[in-house]
Parts: structure tokens; sequence; C-alpha cells
């Protein structure tokens, strides 16, 4: 009787839009040649030799702190290394979802984003948002209001809606919901392109 009833609770709709695969020409993906890093005095990694093919999945597995970013980040030329070199081949395109999600210009709204990101039209920029969960007042939020969570999804929703064939997520799951992991678990599973997976 000193129970509080409470309405119940609307089910989250699940998101269903996957990535596009762009179409791959020739087995080079990206060729790794003794690769190192450092930062003053210490070694992060080296002597890393690495041959992508067409189609493979990597796991990047390690502790925080042993350098795996620090290899993304090479990888996207954010980064010079302090020797080796790397080489990706001629029709790679890729596609990256970092730890911590920013955008150029969060002062912009979702559609906004999608409308200058994605050169699409309002109609489209809609669409997407609402495949991602971005529905009604929401798709007119500033992207700075957003949570992790919903900037990680936001961004997806950008990545998803390009051609890729090589795509890089960096922990993806981090700051995502229950519902939105199982999601981008499906997607990545059905993913036909190349995938470099980094997680602890």
């Amino acid at each position: 009787e000193k129970m509080q009833t409470v309405d119940k609770p609307t089910k989250e709709r699940k998101l269903t839009m996957g990535f596009e695969s762009k179409e791959f020409r020739g087995d080079e993906v990206l060729t790794v040649k003794d690769l190192a890093m450092a930062f003053d005095e210490r070694t992060l990694f080296e002597n890393v030799n690495l041959e992508v093919a067409g189609g493979e999945r990597i796991a990047l597995l390690g502790d925080n702190g042993t350098g795996k970013s620090t290899f993304v980040k090479i990888l996207l030329g954010e980064l010079s290394p302090t020797g080796g070199k790397l080489r990706f081949g001629p029709t790679v395109k890729v596609g990256y979802l970092p730890q911590l999600v920013t955008f150029d210009h969060p002062e912009r709204n979702l559609v906004d984003t999608l409308l200058w990101d994605l050169n699409c039209t309002p109609q489209e920029a809609r669409d997407r948002l609402a495949a991602f969960n971005f529905r009604g007042e929401d798709v007119f939020k500033e992207v700075s209001t957003l949570s992790g969570g919903e900037k990680s999804r936001l961004k997806l929703c950008e990545l998803m809606s390009q051609k890729i064939n090589l795509l890089i997520l960096d922990e993806p799951t981090n700051h995502l919901d229950v519902d939105s992991r199982d999601w981008i678990e499906e997607a990545v599973r059905a993913y036909g392109g190349n995938l470099l997976f980094v997680s602890h």
C-alpha cells in the first residue's frame, strides 16, 4: 500500500542502422614496418611489424597507458612515430570513433551538424538522426549539451553514413548504455570491411 506506482517505462526503439562498406579493391590495407614510439625516455612500443589484408579484423588489446590510443593516432596521422614507417593501400578510406568524442562546432544543433558534415538535405539529416533515436525536439539540441553516450551515438550516425573500408573503434562502448552496446556489437559483426577494435 505504501508503494508508489509509476508509469510503465517506454521501451527504447532499437537502433537498426548499420555501417556502409566501401568497395575494397586489392589486398593491401595497411603495412607497418619497424614502428616505434617513445616520449622522452619512456618507450611505449618498438619493432612493430604488421601486414593487414582486405577483410581482416584485428583486436588491439592492452592495459590502460600501454600505448593503444597512441598507436591509433599514429595510424591517423595525428602523431609522428619516433621510428619506422607505415603505408595504407591506395583505396583505403578510414572511419574512426575515438574514446572521447568531440565535434568541431559543438554550438551547432544535431541537424545542422549533419548538414555541414555530411552535405545532406534537412530531411535526410532528420531521417538519419531518427535511426539513432534522436527524435522530435532532440534534433535541435546543441551538440555541447549531449552526454558522452549521445555524442558517441551522433558520431556513429555520421560514420555509418559514409562508405568506409577500414573502421577503427577505440573502446567504443565506454559511454554507451546497455542497449546501445548490444546494437554496436551487432553493427560491427555485420560490417563487411576491415576492422581495428581497441579495448582493454
